[in-house]
């Protein structure tokens, strides 16, 4: 761990006299407490018995500082060499846990170390604790325990804001990787429509069997124009050629044309869809008396 330490660590104004007493004890005449030194994976720390003095060094493999009973971060570069770790797993319901965070906006209480130096001094750490973001470590513990450490000492609850940056960046994967899918089905689906409709454009006229058939009475013969024709007509013959009856057909899209058999001798006929001038189909139809 690298570590860019400010050294202002003590409350702002503080003019202490340092003595040690036989024990090894470092006290500061204008402070309540002692300053003990610590060792923590072979890294000094100091910290007071108080808690509104101040804390530097490492402790748990992490540097920070602390004024009266908060907790202020300075520039910090943790260890993250590959080689230091082990054991590497998912991070499992990422999305599901940041969804339960909720972000506060909020405002220190102050505390006895705001009382000291001149009244600039005072009111700009009165500033400083104003209009605060982040989390409750109360709160956070709940979801994230691995981002909250308890000072059982203190009895103060600390948040490794750092730690929570890892399950955001795999929770925004997920979301990304949700939002994606529902493109892919929208895209499908406005594929679909689309196929739906260039089939509709594109279907060609077309003329079907007439029905019943054969037929005494009358007889149906549905046929199909799309919007595009201009003009068509069925036309009935006879099976030598001779032209029977004509039928414009004025509607588009799944229409018929009813034949009527007792305008018509008994026997087997040809009918014709013409469309623009083109015939499109011809079938067989037979009325019996």
């Amino acid at each position: 761990m690298v570590l860019l330490l400010s050294m202002a660590i003590l409350p702002f104004g503080l003019k202490a006299q340092i003595s040690v007493d036989a024990y090894g004890n470092v006290k500061m005449l204008n402070s309540p407490g002692f300053v003990k030194v610590y060792k923590y994976y072979d890294t000094p720390t100091f910290e007071p018995e108080t808690h509104n003095t101040g804390r530097i060094g490492v402790s748990g493999r992490q540097f920070f500082e602390i004024r009266g009973q908060y907790h202020y971060a300075t520039s910090t570069l943790l260890t993250s060499d590959k080689r230091l770790k082990e054991n590497f797993r998912s991070i499992d319901n990422s999305l599901e846990k940041v969804l339960q965070l909720e972000g506060k906006k909020f405002d220190y209480i102050a505390d006895a170390s705001d009382s000291t130096g001149d009244e600039k001094e005072k009111q700009k750490r009165i500033k400083m604790k104003k209009d605060q973001l982040g989390f409750v470590a109360q709160e956070v513990i709940e979801i994230l325990p691995e981002a909250v450490h308890y000072e059982e000492e203190a009895d103060r609850y600390y948040i490794n804001y750092d730690a929570i940056i890892p399950v955001i960046v795999e929770a925004l994967k997920v979301l990304s990787s949700e939002v994606d899918e529902l493109k892919n089905k929208s895209s499908l689906k406005s594929a679909s429509l689309d196929t739906e409709n260039l089939i509709e454009e594109t279907k060609e006229a077309s003329l079907g069997q007439n029905v019943p058939n054969p037929f005494s009475n009358t007889t149906t013969i549905n046929m199909y124009l799309p919007e595009s024709i201009s003009t068509a007509k069925l036309y009935l013959y006879t099976m030598q050629g001779e032209q029977v009856s004509s039928h414009p057909v004025q509607q588009r899209g799944n229409t018929f044309v009813t034949i009527e058999g007792y305008t018509l001798d008994a026997g087997m006929y040809l009918y014709t869809l013409i469309a623009d001038g083109k015939e499109v189909d011809t079938k067989k139809m037979i009325l019996t008396k």
